[in-house]
């Protein structure tokens, strides 16, 4: 069916202003629920007094309040206030093949990020809504039929120009392959959401996910809190102001809140570190879906991940508190140790008070540090883990696990931090500074990750859920180096007949999905919303799960590098927004830019890199379809030329 239907389009309403345009219906994909409608408009407008008629060409009229209509009209506008280069305007309709329900109502804005040949594209879907196939004539198509047509449309893409209407084609069997439609409407859920993040640009992306699901999110966190704001009542239905302190009591006032609460509460939710015990408590005592309770409080402390992992090969010990370390030191009942040694406080998140220490001196004083961490907080907690620091290319892995199996898995390089270095001193941190998507290691070495995380989340107790994993390989074939004045993951030589079997050895599970900028990251990267896989865990949604672990058919799209800037120093932001002036002085750089945010605006503290809640300035993901090498050009350029002024 695709044959060219001259027309032309209508746009006024007293003189008749109309456009040159023509359009086409693609040939069926087999790889997609969908076929295309493309839509080409000279954006030039003819005017005629009322009355005259245009034989050569039928009329369409343009009806400015359906949702293909609104789209056009915007474009032509659009085009008239830019003053394009061109008064061509291309478009590609979605026309669905298939009756049923899509799984996320903005499975398009998702799917096309970082589309190449796209310039935008709106979705013209409602959450839960159901889909109509597009029924097409069996006689001739003519240029009256293009309403009806347009009106099952489920949204449409505006593409650079008239050759990119193939190649979008290819695109979008690559993206929209996976199963977005599915044969029932997904009940209505209501889910509490349990400590709303800290702001808008950290958090958006739950938010957008719970509306596109079609889930009622009512946020649980402390009074004050910005969420509560009227001004921001359409990102949940409710809010409730609680203690969410994570202490015993938590899990009790959840029990209470949700018992109390007006409607059906048919989940509880949290991405906090220190309250998932609490949470799955709560949902346990309310007959909630939840993983076992017992697996987060595995989870959630790193000695208890320790001790169930089957490392022999590796000194790990807890001490209670300093006291404690001094004690046993100047008792000889401790182990023999073999520096460098690592020490963190056993419940912590974001490298906070992790140290590598070279001396028994620096032992002591680390493990001050890190048992005071959260031995006043709510959390309560001064003992602390030590074990040997392990060499070998660190990993940061999201891993999906659905009954039981990996449904997806990724893997990503973690740049060596300032406390990797040889000459490091113990107060220097383990923070992160850079992340590359994919990773650079070989597949036997990625195997061996993915096969050993398996393992470890079935052993802590596991069967479903968004994990968030790092960890580093021993006896890597790659090791960080520096050739060509740039610094990267390399093969190196091993000794012949002394190499030995990579191996993974594990720093940590996060049950719950990665960092914020690490989520979108991979999202756009690989097509994986883990936002939302995490909210339909939570209300047990499988068979929205199974498609929406899917990635695009050709994933990764590009090579990524996450580049974090670290507070430096220690003051208050002067600059306004560092990261937004630093994009507009470097259009190159602004080009591959695909995310970014600034954290600290004018006026916000920094405490600098001695602090022991670790905080960054900014983060910017880098990206290139060219290769790695670009990429990581592109982010040490960042890392190098970002500044900012304190006050």
């Amino acid at each position: 069916m695709a044959a060219t239907f001259p027309f032309r389009l209508a746009t006024g309403a007293q003189a008749v202003e109309s456009i040159d345009a023509y359009w086409t219906i693609n040939e069926k994909s087999v790889q997609r629920h969908c076929r295309t409608l493309d839509l080409v408009l000279n954006s030039k407008a003819h005017s005629s007094p009322p009355g005259e008629r245009h034989p050569e060409a039928a009329s369409v009229f343009l009806d400015s309040t359906s949702p293909w209509g609104g789209f056009v009209l915007n474009l032509l506008q659009s085009s008239k206030r830019a003053g394009a280069e061109s008064d061509i305007i291309a478009i590609k309709f979605i026309l669905p093949d298939s009756a049923g329900f899509c799984v996320r109502s903005d499975f398009l804005h998702i799917r096309l990020a970082g589309c190449d040949p796209v310039v935008t594209h709106r979705g013209f879907l409602v959450p839960r809504q159901e889909i109509i196939p597009t029924t097409l004539p069996d006689s001739d198509l003519h240029a009256s039929l293009l309403p009806e047509i347009l009106s099952s449309a489920i949204g449409a893409l505006h593409v650079k120009d008239l050759g990119s209407l193939g190649a979008t084609e290819a695109e979008l069997d690559n993206r929209l392959s996976f199963p977005w439609v599915t044969p029932t409407c997904p009940p209505f859920k209501r889910l509490v959401y349990v400590r709303g993040r800290y702001n808008l640009d950290h958090s958006a992306r739950i938010w957008e996910a719970a509306k596109a699901l079609g889930i009622a999110v009512v946020v649980i966190d402390s009074e004050g809190h910005w969420l509560q704001k009227p001004e921001w009542a359409h990102l949940r239905e409710d809010f409730i102001p609680l203690n969410v302190d994570a202490d015993e009591g938590l899990a009790d006032r959840l029990v209470d809140a949700v018992r109390s609460y007006g409607k059906p509460i048919h989940a509880i939710n949290t991405a906090s570190n220190k309250r998932l015990v609490a949470v799955a408590r709560a949902c346990e005592r309310l007959g909630l879906p939840t993983e076992p309770s017992e697996a987060y409080r595995i989870s959630v402390d790193k000695f208890k991940q320790r001790e169930i992992e089957p490392s022999a090969e590796v000194t790990a010990l807890r001490v209670k508190d300093l006291q404690d370390l001094k004690d046993r030191l100047s008792s000889g009942q401790f182990p023999s140790l073999h520096y460098p040694l690592v020490v963190k406080p056993c419940v912590g998140w974001a490298s906070e008070c992790v140290a590598k220490v070279h001396t028994e001196e620096e032992l002591i004083q680390a493990t001050e540090k890190a048992s005071d961490r959260h031995r006043t907080s709510p959390v309560g907690r001064s003992d602390v883990m030590i074990e040997t620091y392990i060499e070998g290319p660190e990993i940061d892995a999201n891993l999906i696990l659905l009954d039981g199996e990996i449904a997806f898995f990724e893997c990503s390089d973690d740049f060596p931090s300032t406390a990797d270095h040889a000459q490091s001193k113990w107060e220097d941190s383990f923070q992160e500074t850079a992340m590359v998507l994919p990773t650079g290691l070989p597949v036997n070495e990625v195997d061996e990750i993915r096969t050993s995380l398996h393992q470890t989340l079935l052993r802590q107790g596991f069967r479903n859920g968004v994990f968030n994993c790092e960890g580093r390989v021993r006896n890597s074939g790659m090791a960080y180096t520096i050739r060509n004045g740039v610094e990267d993951l390399f093969e190196v030589e091993q000794p012949e007949g002394k190499s030995k079997k990579p191996n993974f050895y594990l720093h940590e599970i996060n049950a719950r999905p990665p960092g914020y900028f690490g989520n979108v990251a991979s999202n756009i990267t690989y097509g994986v919303d883990y936002y939302c896989l995490d909210l339909l865990f939570a209300i047990e949604d499988w068979e929205r799960i199974r498609a929406l672990t899917q990635p695009f058919k050709k994933a990764p799209q590009w090579w990524l590098v996450i580049t974090i800037i670290p507070e430096g120093k220690e003051g208050v932001m002067k600059t306004g927004d560092a990261g937004k002036e630093f994009l507009e002085k470097n259009d190159d750089l602004n080009a591959a830019v695909v995310d970014h945010m600034t954290w600290k605006k004018a006026g916000s503290r920094l405490q600098g890199p001695k602090a022991p809640q670790l905080g960054f300035v900014a983060y910017f993901s880098v990206a290139s379809r060219k290769g790695r090498d670009e990429a990581v050009r592109l982010f040490r350029r960042v890392a190098r030329e970002f500044s900012y002024e304190l006050e």
